[in-house]
């Protein structure tokens, strides 16, 4: 009778030692993944850097301007007879000197006038 506890006792503890160590190595396990995961992400922020320093380089005046020497194209840098001076109408200044001297642009709102609580602060002199 004793050496039947003995036994299942033993075997109780083999398999709790083999839940055990299965654990443990899935632990590891996950530790290399999040490693190699860590790894990868390093890899793609400096893949990141690279590929962002490369477009803002082409992207420059200075690159597109030597490409544009260098390959003879038609795109040319812009001078002051190709500059258009757009003058505002008449009419439009004679309507903003119209809401200036209305003063429309100073009315206060009513609906806000009407749901305020207290009178306004105004500073006094001594």
């Amino acid at each position: 009778m004793r050496l039947a506890k003995l036994i299942k006792f033993m075997c109780l503890m083999t398999v709790l030692a083999l839940i055990y160590i299965h654990i443990q190595m899935q632990i590891t396990d996950f530790a290399y993944q999040g490693i190699k995961k860590d790894g990868r992400i390093k890899e793609l922020i400096e893949e990141n850097g690279n590929i962002t320093y490369a477009v803002s380089t082409l992207k420059s005046a200075n690159y597109l301007g030597l490409k544009m020497f260098n390959e003879n194209s038609d795109m040319q840098y812009i001078d002051q007879d190709n500059i258009e001076q757009i003058s505002t109408s008449e009419e439009l200044d004679d309507v903003k000197i119209a809401v200036k001297k209305a003063g429309f642009n100073k009315v206060p709102d009513q609906l806000l006038s009407l749901l305020s609580f207290g009178s306004q602060a105004e500073a006094k002199q001594r």
